[in-house]
């Protein structure tokens, strides 16, 4: 008996010990609960009287990631639909004018925010047991409807025959689907090669069978090979290659007035398809045509409208002049099934790609992430002999760079990111990171035809003084190509400010900390003193700029901060860095602000210029900021079950999960074209598949400053 407790007793630590970061989150979860147990209680009821009614406030931001309140007092309505009554419920509030402007006191700022972040951890703590989606709206069309679906179109794909709708076994076999709208689409090589779609304002059980059948025709037509004694053996083997995807709904919804007049019709872009119906005639257009086209549902209806109009006139109205015309519009929530890859069975796919969970991130899956996107970085490398560098922005759906090589702020943030990278490890990918990132560097010093020169960009000479600080100075002083650059970047710098007459009217408004961030990194490249001029930009940069301004010039000018203060309790911008925060997670989405249909969302930022705010890469940049302060207690006092650690970690987790949602993963590969190499790639946003080399670089900087903070975090709680 004794030997079998000290069996199992063993057994239980090895668990344990496999569930250690599993177990810390939720110590963390716990804490804050008990420690604010009656007023999470109260918050929460309140919370889920009507999971529904509620609504993500918008906050609107000038060109630079400014916070600002919504003039136009437009917000996203999270309807509850129920497809067949058409029912919904919008609800919204504004943002006070305050939370935009406010620059408090230290005493201040915790008692303004702690209640709303504390209930959203509490949010956090729900959704790790399961109860995230409870009252959001989901797809109508049952899992196993949607999968007879696939099966029927799999199976006459791969025989590349359509059977006659006659027969007795076919009619018997579409009888048990009926549908409102299918879109079937075949690829080769990751690029469309037959499109079918057939949708209906009543159920019929035809649709999957006419869309396959128009999808097979359209990818007949391109066939150019004779058909000789190898037809069949080559239709075989094409057929094999091609990839899947359908996309297929129940109900088709009319859109109501208020919808037709919103931006986007009031919906996030990738999750609904459009039909646009003109007299009997109709076009449908899926989320997953509108995600490769990067359009949102207002743009696709009008491209509808424009095919039944047949001669441009219906490009020049507005939706609202259409619907009074006589065009009506419908709404759909389809079920994506799709091949990732060729001979892999179909995932269900959420805009594109698949919903992470909040318990997939970890310490180790954080640093698994960061690998990842390294390597990504690295297979971005210029492949000509020219000196080139980097390559521009990718655009995975069609393989292609928007530009031939990247600009010298991309290359130079490319390189920082990955010298970071490199530091934080030893294995072999870590030394081909930091070794890349210095060939890199080289590269900016030889300008090669069409390209600009790093230290003939201001902000791209500013990158590259930074980058080049995290290389021991012997280094560079030894090698010709970076001390080229050193020097000539440093000449650039010294001309962007001066304490008498403050920074340069040429240089762009959110660049200012980037020129701070430089100023101080110089000190380490050169023997002239800068730390009065950097103390000096520094100090107009914090005085001139609101706190709902300080995004924009984030991370650069908060690591210029904390690299400039040192070891000091009080520094120059401590204060506005701790309100910055604050103001961040404010305007950071919670699971409860979504819809169903846009969970995917979770954790991301909301600023932006436009007029449907809504989150994407930027919300990067002060992450990677807010990522530092959360090892630092200076900002953040406590342990892992005390004080704002425990508050810090649930927002930064949320951040996280929204980072690893934006990587281009498995699923996504569908919509790629083969051998892109974008998988790992950081999209703009979740409906816009395009890849920048900063956006790919700047979530390496969140991720590896987070890493830092945690291990430091951790060992606190060891000591």
């Amino acid at each position: 008996m004794i030997q079998q407790r000290a069996t199992k007793l063993k057994r239980v630590k090895i668990a344990m010990r496999r569930r250690t970061v599993v177990i810390t989150k939720i110590w963390v979860i716990v804490a804050v609960i008990r420690k604010s147990f009656f007023q999470l209680y109260k918050n929460t009821c309140n919370g889920c009287a009507n999971t529904i009614n509620t609504t993500l406030p918008h906050a609107l931001a000038g060109v630079n990631g400014v916070l600002i309140p919504s003039r136009t007092h437009r917000f996203v309505e999270h309807r509850h639909h129920d497809a067949r009554t058409q029912h919904h419920m919008p609800t919204s509030f504004s943002i006070p004018q305050h939370k935009a402007n406010r620059m408090t006191t230290t005493d201040n700022r915790t008692d303004n925010t702690n209640e709303n972040k504390v209930r959203r951890v509490w949010l956090w703590a729900l959704i790790l047991m399961g109860f995230g989606s409870v009252g959001v709206a989901q797809p109508t069309l049952s899992v196993q409807a949607s999968l007879e679906a696939y099966a029927m179109v799999d199976r006459w794909v791969r025989d590349w025959e359509m059977p006659t709708s006659d027969q007795a076994d076919v009619q018997s076999e579409i009888q048990s689907v009926a549908m409102s709208a299918v879109i079937v689409t075949l690829r080769l090589d990751g690029r469309v090669f037959g499109r079918g779609s057939s949708v209906s304002l009543d159920p019929s059980t035809m649709l999957v069978y006419q869309a396959t059948k128009q999808a097979m025709r359209d990818a007949n037509s391109k066939l150019t090979q004779d058909r000789d004694a190898m037809w069949d053996t080559y239709i075989a083997e094409l057929a094999a290659k091609l990839t899947i995807t359908i996309e297929v709904a129940d109900v088709l919804v009319p859109m109501s007035e208020s919808e037709i007049a919103s931006p986007g019709f009031g919906y996030t872009p990738g999750v609904l398809g459009i039909v646009v119906r003109r007299g009997e005639e109709l076009e449908i257009l899926g989320p997953e045509s509108m995600l490769a086209r990067n359009t949102d549902m207002t743009q696709s209806a009008m491209a509808l409208a424009n095919a039944l109009a047949g001669d441009g006139s219906a490009m020049l109205r507005e939706p609202e002049q259409l619907a009074q015309s006589g065009y009506s519009f419908y709404r759909f929530e389809p079920v994506v099934l799709a091949q990732p890859g060729v001979s892999q069975g179909a995932a269900f796919i959420d805009r594109g790609g698949r919903v992470v969970n909040e318990s997939e991130i970890s310490i180790r899956s954080i640093e698994g992430l960061s690998a990842k996107i390294a390597g990504h970085l690295m297979n971005r490398r210029w492949a000509g002999v020219e000196h080139y560098g980097m390559m521009g922005t990718l655009d995975p759906v069609t393989g292609i760079s928007e530009s031939a090589f990247a600009s010298p702020f991309d290359q130079a943030i490319s390189a920082y990111a990955l010298l970071r990278f490199g530091e934080s490890g030893e294995s072999k990918l870590h030394r081909q990171a930091h070794g890349f990132a210095k060939s890199v560097l080289g590269d900016l010093a030889i300008v090669e035809e069409n390209e600009v020169a790093a230290w003939d960009d201001p902000v791209g000479a500013c990158m590259a003084v930074i980058a080049l600080g995290e290389l021991p100075l012997v280094d560079i002083l030894g090698d010709k190509a970076l001390n080229t650059l050193r020097t000539r970047c440093i000449e650039t710098l010294d001309g962007l400010y001066s304490e008498s007459g403050g920074f340069d009217e040429a240089l762009p408004m959110g660049s200012q900390g980037l020129v701070v961030h430089a100023l101080v990194r110089a000190s380490k490249l050169d023997p002239r003193n800068r730390t009065k001029a950097a103390a000096s930009a520094l100090g107009d940069v914090f005085e001139s700029t609101l706190a709902s301004g300080l995004v924009g010039q984030m991370p650069f000018l908060g690591w210029a901060a904390i690299e400039q203060g040192g070891d000091e309790e009080e520094f120059v911008g401590k204060p506005a860095l701790y309100n910055m925060r604050s103001l961040v997670w404010e305007h950071q989405l919670a699971r409860s602000d979504l819809a169903w249909m846009d969970r995917d969302l979770e954790g991301g930022i909301v600023f932006t210029s436009s007029s449907t705010p809504l989150p994407s890469w930027i919300g990067t940049k002060p992450m990677a900021m807010i990522a530092t302060m959360l090892g630092d207690e200076r900002f953040t006092p406590g342990t892992i079950s005390s004080g704002q650690v425990p508050i810090q970690i649930g927002h930064q987790i949320d951040a996280i999960r929204f980072i690893r949602q934006l990587c281009a993963d498995v699923e996504n590969m569908h919509l790629y074209a083969a051998h892109s190499g974008a998988q790992w790639g950081v999209r703009k946003a979740m409906w816009d598949q395009r890849m920048p080399v900063e956006a790919d670089a700047m979530a390496l900087l969140t991720l590896i400053e987070t890493t830092r903070s945690f291990d430091v975090i951790m060992s606190k709680a060891q000591r």
